[in-house]
């Protein structure tokens, strides 16, 4: 007799309880120790009040003043230093700020704010009187004024860098009503996202290239990548990044230097830049409720001074809801911790950091729908395309099934994707002398990622000559018009436990010289991934949270492990990969008008691991089905090469022209070898993808207009890309080929300021991405065997050749207003060009009022009139459909994300 193994599982609700406790904790200690401060400083204030007469007959120099918007509304945290002294603050809600212990004769003021013109200021001191300043910055819609740290071997403005870089702040991400943290990068121009998953992982191209998930672009935190780049949906960066209070900006480069400050990020790199405290105090919680999807959210952050040139920022949030289709339970529940301490000294700086990330998210895939050659969607009868979902509803998510080797899977679709992660590291800055700095990066994380997935993969009419039944026995009455459709779902229950682990620390030197600042860098990347999973078969009837179907027997198990059929039903794997580093970057000064750049990284990585082998045969040869067998070891090693080189002309502090050229690479990863199916002595012969991107562009700035706008040449070289193609026994075939694209393309973000209450905002990109060489031969067994397909010259797959977003803002004292269009073109659903996704608009609306100085309410919609529309088609195997037979017929596609609303109120202490 076979001994049953049930796997059991952290109970996720009672530790989240137990990590929110402490997290709660100690805030309560911050908040304490914040008031024992104050008491201190008031006790030390009466002390020298009542002994220092001395001190109390000195009148001290002090510049007070008031910083407001071009409205007249004051402006809370902007930044007021004294140039080149450490003498500084932060305006209080009122706008409002005080500088003491002036030097003697006169200063410059800076104050500077993000999303405004940083403004200088010429303050005499001759005649010994106090100042008082009443100070307006200029609205800097596109940042060009701002300075930005990513991708620069000295932190420039933007209107000074060589690089297409785009900044978000909070305002932008408030207007852009981000719904999950893929959402967030529909801001930047250039990538095309998918964020109709909703929390689960999205889908982000860049410049055209023709991949899905994360393969070009590459997620940071702080300067460090949050997991390595190249990745698809199985390690995806937007589940191990959560945006909160706690986020300061967002910096995103395209192509440039991308691959030089993050391996393997040829096309982007995301930057997401965590705020520090300082020397004020600032408080921000905010509290966000969705009726539409019963959300329940707080976000928390506080930071401050702890000591003298000691500093602390905490933060971060909890929620709950039921996501964007209703399945009878909180699809997406749980939080992030984020916290660092700042210690500043003579001569550089200290920052230990830690985030912890407790969180369940649902993943939304394919829709049912009327496929029609005209590009319309039907509604199919009994399914509401606009409001309901496909997957499983919360009567049936708790499922089991014994596997081949005897053992019991037993788990909950609830859990979705489950991330626990833990990391710390710190941030080390220090001045060598002689103009070198030393600057260190060092962060490990700690990740245990597990996933429970309902995947539909096709839809059919249901057998009325069969019997079916529901879980718990009851019959299915005249199958023939269940639903109004008879129709049922067929899917996959795919699950699987993974850890992974990052080792991560880059250490830089750098030389500031009269004319060119250089960088010297090393960096290593240890990354370890341990996985094992398993699927099974189900079929579902065809409504809003479907049930799951039995057919002919009640007493039969409503899933099906895949292992009893193929291979794939079962795996696991290990692996653990190494990575090298080596930068130089180098930045000259031709002159004030003329700067020129190179980089240059070299990238040697090692990797090895184990994939079990299966053994056995289906159940329908005779067999017993697959099991695990012997770990079948792997190894690899090989370096790679980027290149960049780029200048900026300054015509004047407005208008300044760039052009930039650059070699990067999408290379060999570990998961590669791990994933299933994965062809082990091919990927050893494989060499790495070589991307080449050449562009050009102007930045210009004025108090009514600004533009910032790049023309690019884009081209990637032996991508591996899988093709799926239905097989004559009803099944997939998934092949893995070669193709090579180009993209032309333009990138535009822009602003005009019409009157001094109205404004625009525009974001768009203009891109045509084509196969240069895709061709193949279809194997034995599909429905199309030995016949030669060659699709070069087609148009890349669900990319659209135009995007344009744009957003009005009308702002008149304390009430804040903004309207947004989005416009995608229509996209080709497949490589082969046959089916077409139709064109589609979204609207985007929201108002913020201001209660007092620091409370806000606000209400923001997305897709506001609820349009319907697809981002993706049936990618396996549309390639090969006919579309006068499929007309008419149900399909399954990924819809866009439905209308929702949100209700904010923002308090700032």
């Amino acid at each position: 007799m076979k001994t049953i193994e049930k796997i059991k599982y952290p109970a996720v609700g009672n530790s989240l309880v137990k990590s929110f406790k402490a997290i709660l904790t100690l805030l309560v200690v911050l908040v304490c120790s914040l008031v024992a401060q104050a008491n201190v400083n008031n006790l030390n204030s009466l002390v020298s009040k009542n002994l220092n007469i001395e001190k109390i007959s000195f009148q001290e120099r002090k510049i007070t003043g008031v910083v407001k918007d071009e409205q007249g509304n004051p402006i809370f945290g902007a930044n007021v230093l004294i140039k080149d002294t450490t003498i500084g603050t932060a305006t209080d809600f009122d706008g409002k700020f005080e500088l003491n212990n002036i030097p003697d004769g006169s200063v410059v003021i800076t104050i500077s704010y993000q999303g405004f013109a940083t403004q200088e200021q010429e303050v005499d001191f001759a005649t010994g009187e106090n100042v008082e300043l009443d100070i307006n910055l200029r609205e800097d819609a596109l940042g060009l004024d701002e300075v930005v740290v990513t991708g620069a071997t000295n932190p420039r403005k933007k209107i000074e860098s060589s690089v297409a870089i785009t900044t978000v702040g909070v305002k932008e991400i408030e207007e852009r009503v981000v719904r999950n943290s893929a959402d967030l990068l529909k801001a930047v121009p250039g990538l095309w996202v998918e964020s109709s998953g909703g929390d689960g992982p999205g889908n982000v191209s860049v410049r055209g290239f023709p991949a899905a998930g994360y393969t070009f672009v590459g997620v940071m935190e702080d300067g460090l990548p949050v997991v390595q780049a190249g990745y698809v949906t199985t390690i995806s960066p937007d589940q191990f990044f959560k945006a909160d209070a706690t986020l300061k900006r967002v910096e995103a480069i395209r192509g440039g230097t991308a691959p030089i400050v993050m391996q393997g990020a040829a096309g982007a790199v995301i930057n997401n830049i965590t705020k520090t405290g300082s020397e004020n105090f600032q408080g921000l919680a905010k509290a966000t409720y969705s009726p539409v999807q019963d959300l329940y959210r707080m976000d928390l952050n506080l930071g401050g001074p702890v000591s003298d040139n000691l500093y602390y920022n905490v933060g971060g949030f909890l929620r709950s809801d039921v996501g964007v289709y209703d399945y009878g339970y909180a699809a997406n529940k749980g939080g992030q911790f984020k916290g660092n301490l700042l210690k500043t000294f003579e001569k550089g700086s200290l920052k230990l950091y830690t985030k912890y990330i407790n969180d369940n998210v649902n993943w939304n895939l394919p829709t049912p729908y009327i496929f029609k050659r005209n590009g319309d969607l039907g509604e199919i009868p009994g399914f509401d395309i606009q409001n309901d979902g496909s997957a499983i509803g919360k009567v049936d998510t708790e499922y089991s099934y014994t596997m081949p080797s005897g053992r019991t899977v037993s788990r909950d679709l609830k859990d979705g994707f489950s991330t626990n992660l833990i990391s710390g590291g710190l941030q080390f800055k220090y001045d060598l002398g002689n103009r070198w700095t030393l600057k260190n990066n060092f962060r490990i994380d700690d990740i245990k990622y597990n996933t429970d997935l309902d995947i539909s993969v096709g839809i059919s009419e249901l057998d009325p000559d069969t019997d079916y039944y529901y879980t718990d026995g009851t019959q299915v009455q005249n199958v023939a018009d269940l639903n109004r459709n008879g129709l049922g779902l067929n899917g996959v229950i795919a699950n699987g436990n993974a850890y992974y682990r990052n080792i991560i620390d880059r250490l830089e030197f750098t030389k500031f010289g009269d004319k060119n600042s250089l960088s010297l860098g090393f960096e290593f990347f240890n990354f370890k991934i341990n996985n094992e999973g398993s699927s099974a078969l189900i079929l579902k009837e065809v409504t809003n949270a479907p049930r799951l179907l039995i057919a002919g027997n009640p007493n039969a198990p409503a899933l099906t492990p895949t292992a009893l059929l193929a291979p794939s039903g079962v795996t696991r794997s290990r692996g653990d990969e190494n990575t090298y580093s080596f930068f130089v970057t180098d930045e000259y000064t031709v002159s004030d008008k003329l700067r020129i750049d190179a980089g240059f990284r070299y990238d040697y990585k090692s990797l090895s691991g184990t994939v079990a082998s299966r053994e056995g045969s289906p159940v329908f040869a005779g067999g017993s089905g697959f099991v695990l067998g012997d770990d079948i070891p792997f190894e690899d090693s090989r370096g790679s090469w980027v290149l960049s080189a780029g200048l900026n002309y300054k015509f004047n502090e407005n208008f300044a022209l760039f052009a930039r050229g650059s070699r990067g690479y999408n290379g060999i990863k570990v998961g590669d070898y791990t994933a299933d199916g994965a062809d082990i002595e091919n990927l050893k012969s494989l060499d790495d993808r070589t991307i080449y991107q050449f562009e050009g562009g102007l930045k210009y700035n004025s108090p009514r207009f600004a533009i910032f706008s790049s023309l690019i040449y884009a081209k990637v070289n032996d991508l591996i890309k899988p093709l799926t193609i239905p097989a004559a026994n009803g099944t997939l075939t998934t092949i893995q080929q070669f193709v090579s694209s180009r993209t032309i393309s333009a990138e535009i973000e822009a602003f005009y300021r019409a009157t001094d209450n109205l404004s625009f905002r525009l974001i768009s990109t203009v891109q045509d991405p084509i196969y240069t060489d895709l061709s193949f031969v279809a194997p034995e067994g599909t429905i199309v065997e030995g016949q030669e397909f060659d699709w070069s010259g087609n148009v890349a797959e669900r990319v659209p050749k135009f995007t344009g977003d744009l957003t009005a803002s009308y702002n008149i004292k304390k009430l804040e207003t903004f309207l947004g269009v989005r416009y995608y073109s229509s996209r080709w659903s497949t490589q082969a060009n046959n089916v077409l996704l139709e064109d589609y608009s979204e609207f985007y609306l929201g108002a913020g009022y201001q209660i007092l100085s620091n409370l806000k309410f606000s209400v923001t919609a997305a897709n506001l009139f609820s349009t319907v529309a697809l981002e993706e088609g049936n990618t396996r195997g549309d390639q090969f459909l006919d579309l006068n037979a499929a007309d008419g017929t149900p399909r399954l596609g990924r819809r866009n994300l439905p209308f929702t609303v949100f209700t904010n109120l923002t308090f700032n202490f």
